[in-house]
């Protein structure tokens, strides 16, 4: 199927700004994992992978954080959840102090608190991820600060940021990827037109789903990865034909 998809389709490249020398200040990027706080050594791994997405996108006006709720619980508060919030924060501390930014904190933390769902008749993080991002949202539009119990790092600098690059906690970002998925946003065919009537995005794009594929080594993880891996090196987003 792949195959006869390549055959029946013909692909096209979108227009790009060459941001090869830096992301310009109008275009400041926020790069933004919604995950969830289970663990130290969860917490360990998570601050690990931010710091190779930064080293990998090293930009003066790109800035990477964690978007975090709770795990759901019948309580809106338990024994543990203090230890893991102050060891995020910690983690968080250590690397604006290992890698100072020229104009202000490069990574943050942003932690929700639980709400109760009483559907679900459980304590969670409001609407999980979709919540996490449209609270995020909100926020850098100056709003929306009582939606987070906790914000690590100054936030002077978000103010100006026009694009979110959200990524799973396993997803990785190549060398230099910010760059290319901001400049092909920033160029003017591809900015999003807004019709106020028809309440959606007429020309342009709002969002882009980039080309995901899974790595050699990530289906040797577990059984699981195994199963689900597929063809390491194939775009596992295909597979919706």
């Amino acid at each position: 199927v792949n195959w006869l998809a390549t055959l029946l389709t013909t692909p096209y490249a979108l227009p790009r700004m060459d941001f090869s020398e830096g992301i310009p200040a109008p275009s400041r990027t926020l790069v933004i994992v919604p995950t969830m706080l289970s663990s130290a050594p969860g917490i360990e791994s998570m601050m690990e992978a931010l710091e190779v997405r930064f080293l990998a996108n090293r930009d003066a006006h790109l800035h990477f954080g964690l978007l975090t709720d709770f795990l759901d619980a019948p309580l809106e508060t338990l024994v543990g959840d203090a230890a893991l919030l102050h060891h995020a924060q910690a983690g968080i501390d250590y690397l604006n102090t290992k890698y100072p930014g020229e104009a202000g904190d490069i990574f943050f933390l942003f932690h929700r608190p639980r709400r109760w769902n009483p559907q679900a008749q459980v304590w969670m993080g409001y609407e999980r991820k979709r919540g996490k991002l449209a609270d995020l949202n909100a926020l850098l539009r100056g709003g929306a600060k009582d939606a987070f119990a906790l914000i690590v790092g100054d936030t002077t600098p978000l103010t100006d940021v026009k694009y979110v690059i959200t990524l799973d906690t396993d997803t990785q970002l190549p060398r230099d990827a910010a760059r290319q998925f901001v400049g092909t946003l920033a160029h003017p065919l591809n900015h999003a037109v807004y019709d106020p009537t028809k309440q959606r995005v007429t020309q342009g794009y709002g969002i882009l789903q980039p080309r995901v594929s899974v790595s050699l080594s990530a289906p040797n993880l577990s059984r699981y990865a195994r199963l689900y891996g597929g063809e390491s090196g194939i775009d596992p987003y295909t597979r919706a034909v």
